[in-house]
Protein backbone atom coordinates (compact mmCIF):
# COMPACT_ATOMS: atom_id res chain seq x y z
CA UNK A 1 0.00 0.00 0.00
CA UNK A 2 3.14 2.39 0.05
CA UNK A 3 2.13 3.51 -3.62
CA UNK A 4 -1.17 4.46 -2.17
CA UNK A 5 0.39 6.31 0.42
CA UNK A 6 2.22 8.55 -1.37
CA UNK A 7 -0.79 9.37 -3.13
CA UNK A 8 -2.44 10.61 -0.47
CA UNK A 9 0.82 12.72 0.66
CA UNK A 10 1.00 14.33 -2.90
CA UNK A 11 -1.34 16.79 -2.43
CA UNK A 12 0.41 17.96 0.23
CA UNK A 13 3.50 18.01 -0.46
CA UNK A 14 2.99 20.18 -3.68
CA UNK A 15 0.97 22.62 -1.21
CA UNK A 16 4.17 22.60 1.18
CA UNK A 17 6.26 23.37 -1.84
CA UNK A 18 3.77 26.45 -2.96
CA UNK A 19 4.12 27.54 1.11
CA UNK A 20 0.54 26.57 1.37
CA UNK A 21 -1.18 25.57 4.66
CA UNK A 22 -2.24 21.95 4.84
CA UNK A 23 -5.35 20.12 3.49
CA UNK A 24 -8.21 20.97 5.21
CA UNK A 25 -6.40 23.48 8.04
CA UNK A 26 -7.74 26.65 6.84
CA UNK A 27 -12.00 25.08 6.43
CA UNK A 28 -13.94 26.68 9.41
CA UNK A 29 -15.17 23.90 10.45
CA UNK A 30 -12.25 21.57 10.91
CA UNK A 31 -11.61 19.54 13.69
CA UNK A 32 -8.63 21.50 15.28
CA UNK A 33 -9.65 25.00 14.50
CA UNK A 34 -12.84 24.32 15.97
CA UNK A 35 -11.28 22.63 19.20
CA UNK A 36 -8.89 26.05 19.17
CA UNK A 37 -12.25 28.20 18.82
CA UNK A 38 -13.94 26.64 21.63
CA UNK A 39 -11.08 27.40 23.91
CA UNK A 40 -10.93 30.90 23.18
CA UNK A 41 -14.43 31.02 23.27
CA UNK A 42 -14.71 29.71 26.85
CA UNK A 43 -11.82 32.52 27.64
CA UNK A 44 -13.95 35.10 26.04
CA UNK A 45 -17.40 33.69 28.31
CA UNK A 46 -15.33 33.84 31.44
CA UNK A 47 -14.59 37.62 30.62
CA UNK A 48 -17.97 38.45 30.23
CA UNK A 49 -20.02 36.72 32.84
CA UNK A 50 -17.17 38.58 35.53
CA UNK A 51 -17.14 37.61 39.13
CA UNK A 52 -20.49 35.50 38.79
CA UNK A 53 -19.14 32.74 36.56
CA UNK A 54 -15.03 33.24 36.57
CA UNK A 55 -13.30 30.45 38.42
CA UNK A 56 -12.19 32.19 41.66
CA UNK A 57 -8.51 31.60 42.18
CA UNK A 58 -8.96 29.09 45.27
CA UNK A 59 -10.13 26.18 43.07
CA UNK A 60 -9.16 24.64 40.08
CA UNK A 61 -9.88 21.32 38.43
CA UNK A 62 -7.92 18.92 37.01
CA UNK A 63 -9.25 16.21 34.71
CA UNK A 64 -8.63 13.53 32.40
CA UNK A 65 -9.94 10.84 29.99
CA UNK A 66 -9.26 7.40 30.51
CA UNK A 67 -9.07 6.63 27.00
CA UNK A 68 -8.23 9.78 24.63
CA UNK A 69 -8.48 7.78 21.50
CA UNK A 70 -11.22 5.68 20.20
CA UNK A 71 -10.16 3.35 17.08
CA UNK A 72 -13.55 2.36 15.05
CA UNK A 73 -13.21 -1.16 13.13
CA UNK A 74 -15.12 -3.55 11.60
CA UNK A 75 -16.04 -5.17 14.82
CA UNK A 76 -16.47 -1.71 16.90
CA UNK A 77 -19.67 -1.69 18.84
CA UNK A 78 -19.50 1.00 20.98
CA UNK A 79 -17.22 1.94 23.71
CA UNK A 80 -16.93 3.85 27.39
CA UNK A 81 -14.75 6.32 28.28
CA UNK A 82 -14.28 6.86 32.24
CA UNK A 83 -14.07 11.23 32.92
CA UNK A 84 -12.26 11.65 36.37
CA UNK A 85 -10.91 14.78 37.83
CA UNK A 86 -10.37 16.61 41.47
CA UNK A 87 -11.12 20.12 42.53
CA UNK A 88 -8.01 21.50 44.36
CA UNK A 89 -8.36 24.11 46.69
CA UNK A 90 -6.05 26.69 48.56
CA UNK A 91 -5.69 24.62 52.47
CA UNK A 92 -6.82 27.61 54.22
CA UNK A 93 -9.92 27.58 51.90
CA UNK A 94 -13.13 26.00 53.49
CA UNK A 95 -16.13 23.85 51.74
CA UNK A 96 -18.67 24.76 49.71
CA UNK A 97 -21.96 24.75 52.48
CA UNK A 98 -23.16 22.56 49.66
CA UNK A 99 -19.96 20.55 48.51
CA UNK A 100 -19.51 21.10 44.98
CA UNK A 101 -21.50 19.96 42.19
CA UNK A 102 -19.98 18.58 38.09
CA UNK A 103 -20.86 18.64 34.83
CA UNK A 104 -19.05 16.71 32.39
CA UNK A 105 -20.10 17.49 28.37
CA UNK A 106 -18.55 15.38 25.58
CA UNK A 107 -19.36 16.73 22.53
CA UNK A 108 -18.35 15.84 18.82
CA UNK A 109 -17.25 17.84 15.96
CA UNK A 110 -19.67 20.15 14.53
CA UNK A 111 -21.72 18.70 11.25
CA UNK A 112 -24.09 20.43 8.35
CA UNK A 113 -27.07 19.04 8.65
CA UNK A 114 -30.33 19.45 6.70
CA UNK A 115 -33.52 18.52 8.61
CA UNK A 116 -36.93 18.15 6.11
CA UNK A 117 -40.29 17.90 6.36
CA UNK A 118 -42.02 14.83 4.81
CA UNK A 119 -45.35 16.17 2.80
CA UNK A 120 -48.00 14.33 1.60
CA UNK A 121 -48.75 14.67 -2.07
CA UNK A 122 -51.36 12.95 -4.02
CA UNK A 123 -50.87 9.65 -1.85
CA UNK A 124 -47.53 10.31 -2.02
CA UNK A 125 -45.13 11.13 0.54
CA UNK A 126 -42.35 13.79 -0.78
CA UNK A 127 -40.11 16.25 1.04
CA UNK A 128 -41.60 19.90 1.61
CA UNK A 129 -40.29 22.31 3.10
CA UNK A 130 -36.15 21.87 4.75
CA UNK A 131 -33.86 23.95 7.12
CA UNK A 132 -30.48 23.53 7.26
CA UNK A 133 -28.03 23.36 10.31
CA UNK A 134 -24.05 24.38 10.05
CA UNK A 135 -23.03 23.49 13.21
CA UNK A 136 -24.92 20.70 14.64
CA UNK A 137 -22.56 18.72 16.68
CA UNK A 138 -22.02 15.42 15.88
CA UNK A 139 -22.01 13.91 19.69
CA UNK A 140 -23.14 15.37 22.82
CA UNK A 141 -23.39 13.54 26.19
CA UNK A 142 -23.66 15.75 29.23
CA UNK A 143 -23.63 14.34 32.79
CA UNK A 144 -23.88 16.17 35.80
CA UNK A 145 -23.86 15.71 39.69
CA UNK A 146 -27.46 17.22 39.62
CA UNK A 147 -30.02 18.91 37.36
CA UNK A 148 -28.07 21.25 35.80
CA UNK A 149 -30.79 23.87 36.80
CA UNK A 150 -30.16 23.31 40.12
CA UNK A 151 -26.18 24.12 39.94
CA UNK A 152 -25.98 26.75 37.90
CA UNK A 153 -27.31 30.15 36.60
CA UNK A 154 -29.38 29.64 33.16
CA UNK A 155 -27.12 32.69 31.48
CA UNK A 156 -24.23 30.62 32.70
CA UNK A 157 -25.20 27.55 31.15
CA UNK A 158 -26.20 29.36 28.14
CA UNK A 159 -22.97 31.10 27.72
CA UNK A 160 -21.20 27.67 28.03
CA UNK A 161 -23.75 25.34 25.92
CA UNK A 162 -24.15 23.50 28.78
CA UNK A 163 -27.46 21.06 27.87
CA UNK A 164 -29.08 20.57 24.39
CA UNK A 165 -31.79 23.41 25.17
CA UNK A 166 -28.23 25.74 25.61
CA UNK A 167 -26.59 24.64 22.39
CA UNK A 168 -27.07 26.55 19.12
CA UNK A 169 -26.56 24.30 15.95
CA UNK A 170 -24.44 27.27 14.34
CA UNK A 171 -24.40 30.90 14.83
CA UNK A 172 -27.16 33.14 16.15
CA UNK A 173 -29.30 32.42 19.68
CA UNK A 174 -30.73 29.20 19.90
CA UNK A 175 -34.60 28.67 18.62
CA UNK A 176 -35.49 26.31 20.95
CA UNK A 177 -39.03 26.22 19.39
CA UNK A 178 -38.04 25.38 15.94
CA UNK A 179 -39.53 22.26 14.54
CA UNK A 180 -36.94 21.13 12.59
CA UNK A 181 -34.18 21.27 15.51
CA UNK A 182 -36.63 19.48 17.32
CA UNK A 183 -36.63 16.52 15.06
CA UNK A 184 -32.74 16.73 14.43
CA UNK A 185 -32.72 16.49 18.53
CA UNK A 186 -35.30 13.42 18.84
CA UNK A 187 -33.51 11.62 15.94
CA UNK A 188 -30.02 11.98 17.65
CA UNK A 189 -31.61 11.30 20.77
CA UNK A 190 -33.07 8.22 19.42
CA UNK A 191 -30.05 6.70 17.85
CA UNK A 192 -27.90 7.85 21.32
CA UNK A 193 -25.76 10.38 20.03
CA UNK A 194 -27.44 13.06 22.18
CA UNK A 195 -27.82 12.12 25.84
CA UNK A 196 -28.88 14.01 29.07
CA UNK A 197 -28.04 12.15 32.51
CA UNK A 198 -28.34 14.05 35.79
CA UNK A 199 -26.87 12.27 38.77
CA UNK A 200 -24.31 10.40 36.29
CA UNK A 201 -21.52 11.90 38.05
CA UNK A 202 -20.26 10.38 41.13
CA UNK A 203 -18.43 12.38 43.80
CA UNK A 204 -16.38 9.76 45.38
CA UNK A 205 -14.89 11.95 47.85
CA UNK A 206 -16.07 15.65 48.51
CA UNK A 207 -12.95 16.71 45.80
CA UNK A 208 -12.96 13.53 43.81
CA UNK A 209 -15.51 13.00 40.97
CA UNK A 210 -15.96 10.09 38.32
CA UNK A 211 -18.33 9.37 35.46
CA UNK A 212 -18.94 7.26 32.68
CA UNK A 213 -19.72 8.07 29.04
CA UNK A 214 -20.76 5.35 26.57
CA UNK A 215 -20.15 6.15 22.94
CA UNK A 216 -22.56 3.94 20.84
CA UNK A 217 -21.76 1.87 17.79
CA UNK A 218 -22.24 4.27 15.24
CA UNK A 219 -20.42 7.48 16.43
CA UNK A 220 -19.20 9.75 14.13
CA UNK A 221 -15.07 9.82 13.98
CA UNK A 222 -13.89 13.23 14.45
CA UNK A 223 -12.06 15.40 17.42
CA UNK A 224 -14.28 15.57 20.55
CA UNK A 225 -13.82 17.86 23.26
CA UNK A 226 -13.90 16.86 26.96
CA UNK A 227 -15.50 19.83 28.99
CA UNK A 228 -15.49 19.55 32.63
CA UNK A 229 -17.01 22.57 35.03
CA UNK A 230 -16.97 22.92 38.95
CA UNK A 231 -20.05 24.55 40.57
CA UNK A 232 -20.83 25.69 44.23
CA UNK A 233 -23.11 27.66 45.19
CA UNK A 234 -24.84 28.55 41.71
CA UNK A 235 -21.39 29.95 40.51
CA UNK A 236 -18.42 28.14 38.08
CA UNK A 237 -15.45 28.17 40.31
CA UNK A 238 -13.26 26.16 38.12
CA UNK A 239 -13.20 24.29 34.62
CA UNK A 240 -11.05 22.24 32.07
CA UNK A 241 -11.02 21.42 28.36
CA UNK A 242 -10.23 17.72 26.99
CA UNK A 243 -9.51 16.34 23.90
CA UNK A 244 -10.62 12.70 22.50
CA UNK A 245 -10.10 11.42 19.13
CA UNK A 246 -12.33 9.12 17.42
CA UNK A 247 -10.63 7.43 14.27
CA UNK A 248 -11.12 4.74 11.76
CA UNK A 249 -8.63 2.10 11.61
CA UNK A 250 -7.91 -0.82 9.59
CA UNK A 251 -8.79 -1.36 5.84
CA UNK A 252 -12.48 0.14 5.97
CA UNK A 253 -10.84 3.29 6.87
CA UNK A 254 -8.34 2.85 4.02
CA UNK A 255 -11.10 2.70 1.55
CA UNK A 256 -12.85 5.33 2.82
CA UNK A 257 -9.84 7.81 2.57
CA UNK A 258 -9.29 6.04 -0.98
CA UNK A 259 -13.17 7.02 -1.78
CA UNK A 260 -12.91 10.79 -0.51
CA UNK A 261 -9.89 11.50 -1.64
CA UNK A 262 -9.42 9.63 -5.08
CA UNK A 263 -12.65 9.24 -6.29
CA UNK A 264 -11.47 8.50 -10.12
CA UNK A 265 -9.06 6.04 -9.10
CA UNK A 266 -11.86 4.19 -6.44
CA UNK A 267 -13.84 3.81 -9.19
CA UNK A 268 -11.93 2.55 -11.24
CA UNK A 269 -10.26 -0.13 -8.97
CA UNK A 270 -14.21 -1.06 -8.21
CA UNK A 271 -14.80 -1.76 -11.70
CA UNK A 272 -12.11 -3.55 -12.32
CA UNK A 273 -12.79 -5.85 -9.22
CA UNK A 274 -16.17 -6.61 -10.56
CA UNK A 275 -14.70 -7.39 -13.71
CA UNK A 276 -11.99 -9.58 -12.65
CA UNK A 277 -15.18 -10.95 -10.27
CA UNK A 278 -17.28 -11.65 -12.96
CA UNK A 279 -14.71 -13.16 -15.29
CA UNK A 280 -13.29 -15.22 -12.93
CA UNK A 281 -16.95 -16.66 -12.03
CA UNK A 282 -17.39 -17.51 -15.44
CA UNK A 283 -14.85 -19.53 -15.77
CA UNK A 284 -15.24 -21.66 -12.66
CA UNK A 285 -18.89 -22.23 -13.06
CA UNK A 286 -18.23 -22.63 -17.30
CA UNK A 287 -19.70 -25.58 -18.54
CA UNK A 288 -17.63 -27.78 -21.26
Amino acid sequence: MRWWRTMRRWPAMRRRQAGGTLPGSAHPWHPVRWLRGAVRAAALALAALGAQAAPAAAETVVASVSSPRIDISSNFVGAEIVVFGVVERAHDEPMPPDGYDVAVVVRGPPQRVASRRKERVAGLWINGASEEFVGVPAFYALDSTRPVSEIAAPRVLEVFRIGLDNTSFGVGPVQRDDPFRAAIVNQRTAHGLFRERAGSVSMLTPTFFRVTVLLPKDVPDGLYSVETYVFASKRMVASELSALKVEKVGLEAQIHDMAVNAPLLYGLLIAALALATGWLGGVVFRRD
